[in-house]
């Protein structure tokens, strides 16, 4: 991310650098104008100056002085690359002498004119990377015309000068564009750059009512102004938030209790609903079988007292007292169910947790010799006492083991198991078997009524619904660990009565 001051300075060195370069491309091409003015100027003279010697000194003779002449003056002037000295005549011009045999400078008609009406000619000429100056001066005699010095003079020093100058002047242009870039990033810092650093810094240091603390910038410029506006709307926004917090936390409050309420509202609700649900089943599932067995039971009691003593054998008797007693049984159990639906409280005492899950599993143990499933019973031998019905609690554990036995698979294994918790106060039964699991989805319906794994016509879905509810109306609570393809494990955890752990 490029800051405001590296913006800045960059901005104001390409101005700097274009204003410079413009000013220096131009005082380049002044200065190289002058100085070839000059040198032109210079040539004229010099020129002019051979011209009155030749002219003086009637030296338009020719002859070795002549050329010995021109040669002395070459060697005091290096500048001067060739001179020719020419006389001119009515049919044109005759080379009298030359510094360079076999080379004539040009020299054409219209230059005989402008020579012979008195006038210097100079021009500048460029061949290829050659640069230099030709320059033609009159010889006069007598007030005549009679001849004329023609001069080659190089540009090779003006060129050279030129040069330097040019050198000098991108350096010093570069230069000065370094130090003003500086002396602006200075200047950037102290102006611009710590009133903004001041005010990053108030804005990040916000707290978590995002208030930022108070700008010290004390300037009489725009940064000045900003931050008293900046200040004062930080006092706005601080009173805003402490009188937004108070209402927030008065309306959280309520919110919450109203939440409570609703939520609390809502669960005896729930509970209420499958409550009734579940007791006008059962209400049904009661009248429909409790009054058959009624009627079986009474004409098995007709039909002891029609037999005789004498025509009731001993084993008769004994299998008319199962069918009764598994009768009542069958009974017990549905008057339970209702008892667990309908809410209805009996007596609680002190109910040993281990010995009820023996006497349990004693219950099962037929079903699981035709299953031909192994169990398993452990427990700790700290003492696992819970205060509850004895009724209801085994009827959890019947129907967490019945579960267990329709779960798993011939030659898989079930345990028990019975433990006290000292840090909760609390005793755990877990039940655990080897069958074939519950999917994380069937696990959050589990215990809703009429919800079953089993395969149809196998299961009501109303067991590990009552189970629940037993377990809740002791203060407990149930949970499932399950893999599927590894088996399930049960775990009912109430509180322990005093003493017991």
């Amino acid at each position: 991310m490029i800051r405001v001051r590296h913006k800045l300075i960059l901005l104001g060195a390409l101005v700097v650098l274009a204003v410079s370069s413009g000013f220096t491309w131009l005082s380049l091409a002044l200065a190289q104008r002058a100085i070839e003015e000059d040198l032109k100027a210079r040539a004229i003279v010099y020129a002019r100056e051979v011209a009155a010697t030749l002219g003086a000194e009637r030296r338009l003779e020719g002859g070795e002085g002549l050329g010995r002449l021109i040669a002395r003056l070459l060697e005091i002037r290096r500048s001067v690359l060739q001179m020719d000295v020419l006389s001119l005549g009515p049919v044109g011009t005759d080379v009298i002498a030359t510094s360079h045999p076999g080379i004539r400078l040009p020299f054409g008609k219209r230059d005989a004119e402008e020579i012979a009406s008195g006038q210097v000619v100079a021009r500048a000429v460029t061949t290829g990377a050659d640069r230099h100056f030709e320059v033609m001066a009159p010889i006069s005699l007598d007030g005549s015309v009679i001849g004329a010095v023609v001069a080659k003079i190089s540009t090779q020093r003006a060129d050279e000068l030129t040069s330097r100058i040019r050198f000098w002047a991108v350096t010093v242009a570069a230069g000065s564009v370094v130090l003003i870039g500086v002396l602006m990033s200075v200047a950037i810092q102290f102006v611009v750059d710590r009133p903004i650093g001041r005010f990053m810094s108030a804005i990040s240091s916000a707290g978590h009512a995002g208030v930022p603390p108070p700008v010290d910038v004390r300037t009489t410029d725009e940064f000045g102004v900003l931050a008293r506006q900046f200040n004062e709307m930080v006092s706005r926004i601080a009173r805003f938030n402490e009188e937004l917090q108070l209402r927030i936390a008065e309306t959280t409050g309520e919110l919450d209790r109203r939440n409570v309420l609703l939520f609390e509202m809502q669960r005896r609700l729930s509970h209420a609903e499958r409550l009734a649900l579940a007791g006008r089943v059962m209400a049904e599932v009661a009248h429909e079988v409790g009054t058959p067995l009624h009627s079986v039971a009474g004409h098995i009691e007709l039909l002891r007292k029609d037999l005789s003593p004498d025509g009731l054998t001993e084993a008769s008797a004994r299998r008319l007292g199962i069918i009764e007693a598994q009768l009542r049984r069958v009974i017990e159990i549905i008057g339970r169910r209702l008892d667990v639906t309908r809410g209805a409280r009996g007596e609680s005492g002190p109910v040993d947790l281990e010995r009820l899950a023996r006497d349990t599993v004693e219950l099962v143990r037929p079903g699981l010799a035709n299953a031909g499933v192994a169990l398993g019973i452990r427990a700790e031998p700290a003492p696992a006492r819970v205060s509850g019905r004895q009724d209801q609690l085994q009827q959890v554990i019947l129907n967490l083991l019945i579960n267990a036995i329709d779960a798993t698979p011939r030659g898989g294994r079930i345990d028990v198991t019975t433990r006290a918790v000292p840090k909760t106060g609390t005793i755990e039964i877990a039940v655990s078997d080897t069958g074939h699991g519950i999917s994380a989805a069937e696990r959050e319906q589990i215990f809703e009524p009429f919800f079953s794994t089993k395969e149809p016509g196998h299961g009501t879905g109303l067991g590990l619904f009552i189970t629940a509810e037993i377990v809740r109306e002791h203060k407990g609570r149930i949970e499932v660990e399950s893999e599927v393809g590894r088996g399930s494990t049960f775990r009912v955890t109430l509180p322990a009565v005093n003493g017991a752990s």
